[in-house]
């Protein structure tokens, strides 16, 4: 697997000039046709799945592999919805209204007073200050601070949360876009968000999407606490691994933060005391927080986003003009597609289709069932979003646990901790999304340095579910 990686890479070097961009074009191409064109188990009369599938095929390889830019990419799949006769054109676009981009866009202007007003620049050097005598601390410090606060927020919101110190930070430290240090500790970042909301229920959308499904299904449901016993564990250890498999991606690069903390100081003397700007973000910050944390679900976390940016307006804290130059517009296409392409998935057939396909030729006992199915979820969460995963994925779960005598409470935490263990693909978390917009995490590092950390959460869980769970009461 590592040499055909580094194979890889050395294919990308050349084929990254826009002289041969072409070829990785032709590739795409012919993956789209192989789909459309093939017999293929369970689409054999379902056109929309076929073209579905053959879309997400084409995006999952261009993304991957970072041939065009992440929004251009984003464009071929709304050109593709249409043609591959998955989804017509004004359903396709509707999904740019998803709450999803508009959280996201929320946060992303969020971010530029965080940023314009100096107050990032304070937190930068605070971070610094305390945790930046060395590369190892520093990245520690963003790894488990991203992962703790997502226990208690959505995974989503810390990353776009914590986006603009990390930003600050690599920038004082002299990183170069696409470099060790800057993929090091944007990854941890993006990383130490994704795994923290695996600890609890308040982490994201799929945990109580999956409990509801459950108790309408069988009368029985998780508690809080149990959620939290029976998943820490591998959140624990996962983080641990993270962050070796972090310090083994920024070994060996040339950044000082002696310098970053100099720099940073030096930047912090010019601010001067608190501005009323500072203060005034910072207290709308953390409103903003403790409603996304309190009124998340009743309101909606788009919703919150939204109230913080007009409020950012109307008391002055942003500027429109610095909102236009802060903001990675492109990213809105990228993910409005991704939003398209993970429901036309579902709405189509072809995501349970193909999970189907894939489980009912070598089940044939409750913990095969459970492997194939924390199999299946972790390929469909790097295509669809993990709530529509755990969506398309909970009803045919609960009939193999019937069928096998899995206890269902097990095989739903079988779909829903897989499915967060999204680490590779922009389209599969808003959180790997914004660290690629970023520009030092190109696409493709993520995708390869993902591919390990998601094949490491993969044995743990599995671990956990065969060794932890019946020393805790969780038979399978």
């Amino acid at each position: 697997m590592i040499n055909l990686l580094k194979q890889i890479r050395s294919w990308l070097r050349v084929t990254r000039r826009p002289k041969y961009r072409w070829t990785w074009s032709l590739m795409a191409a012919i993956i789209y046709f192989c789909i459309m064109v093939f017999p293929l188990p369970g689409f054999e009369t379902n056109l929309a799945a076929r073209g579905a599938l053959a879309v997400f095929g084409v995006t999952a390889f261009l993304w991957g592999t970072n041939t065009l830019p992440v929004a251009v990419t984003g464009l071929i799949v709304l050109f593709l919805m249409p043609v591959s006769g998955a989804l017509d054109s004004q359903t396709t676009y509707s999904y740019f209204g998803n709450k999803a981009v508009f959280f996201v866009l929320g946060s992303f202007i969020l971010a530029s007073p965080i940023v314009r007003s100096g107050l990032s620049t304070r937190l930068a050097l605070a971070v610094v200050s305390r945790f930046g005598y060395s590369q190892k601390t520093l990245i520690a410090s963003i790894l488990f601070l991203a992962g703790s606060m997502s226990f208690v927020i959505s995974s989503h919101a810390v990353a776009a949360m914590l986006f603009p110190v990390v930003l600050e930070v690599v920038q004082a430290a002299g990183a170069k876009p696409g470099g060790r240090f800057g993929q090091a500790t944007f990854l941890a970042l993006a990383w130490g968000a994704g795994i923290g909301g695996i600890a609890t229920l308040l982490g994201g959308a799929r945990a109580p999407l999956a409990l509801e499904i459950l108790r309408s299904n069988t009368n029985t449901s998780i508690s809080f606490v149990e959620w939290t016993i029976w998943s820490l564990p591998l959140v624990i250890l996962l983080l641990g691994i993270t962050y070796l498999v972090l310090l083994r991606i920024g070994r060996g690069t040339a950044v000082s933060l002696e310098d970053a903390q100099k720099f940073l100081e030096m930047r912090s003397s010019k601010l001067g005391p608190l501005s009323q700007r500072e203060i005034g973000t910072a207290i709308l910050v953390v409103i903003v927080i403790l409603l996304w944390i309190f009124q998340g679900e009743a309101w909606g976390l788009d919703t919150i986003a939204l109230f913080g940016v007009v409020s950012s307006f109307v008391f002055r804290l942003a500027d429109w003009r610095e909102v236009e130059e802060d903001v990675n517009w492109g990213i809105f296409v990228m993910y409005g597609s991704a939003i398209a392409l993970s429901a036309v998935l579902d709405e189509t057939g072809a995501a349970k289709a193909l999970a189907q396909y894939l489980l009912s030729s070598w089940i044939d006992s409750a913990l095969i069932s459970l492997i194939a199915i924390a199999a299946i979820v972790m390929i469909l969460t790097e295509g669809m979003s993990n709530a529509a995963a755990v969506a398309v994925l909970m009803p045919i779960s609960l009939a193999l646990a019937s069928q096998y005598g899995v206890d269902p409470r097990a095989m739903t935490l079988g779909v829903t901790i897989p499915s967060g263990l999204a680490f590779m693909l922009p389209v599969s978390t808003p959180a790997i999304a914004i660290v690629t917009s970023s520009g030092y995490v190109p696409p493709f590092q993520a995708f390869r340095r993902g591919l390990v950390l998601k094949v490491c959460g993969f044995l743990l869980f599995l671990a956990m579910a065969k060794f932890y769970w019946p020393l805790v009461g969780l038979q399978l």
